[in-house]
């Protein structure tokens, strides 16, 4: 009996986005405004906010926009990018 093969198989998929200039290799295709965070600024304040604004996405609006806290965005296989800001509160 010959082995099932499952070409899109999502453990083999990897997505190249670029966080604030950064070439980053993701192994899933949707991530967070907190995932976001960490990888833009490792080891930040918990407490931390971010201003977080993406381009060539999977969505709306031509794919760009903004992320708030809570929210996820859908990235392409390779193009997506953003810029992670960490900002004070008032």
């Amino acid at each position: 009996m010959a082995p099932i093969h499952e070409p899109d198989d999502i453990r083999n998929k990897t997505f190249e986005v670029i966080i604030n200039g950064t070439p980053v290799v993701l192994d899933h295709d949707t991530v967070t405004y907190d995932e976001l965070g960490q990888l833009a600024h490792p080891g930040h304040n918990p407490q931390a906010m971010f201003t977080i604004t993406y381009k060539n996405a999977i969505g709306p609006h031509g794919g760009n926009g903004v992320l708030v806290a809570g929210e996820s965005v859908k990235v392409k296989k390779k193009g997506t990018s953003f810029n992670v800001r960490l900002t004070t509160r008032s």
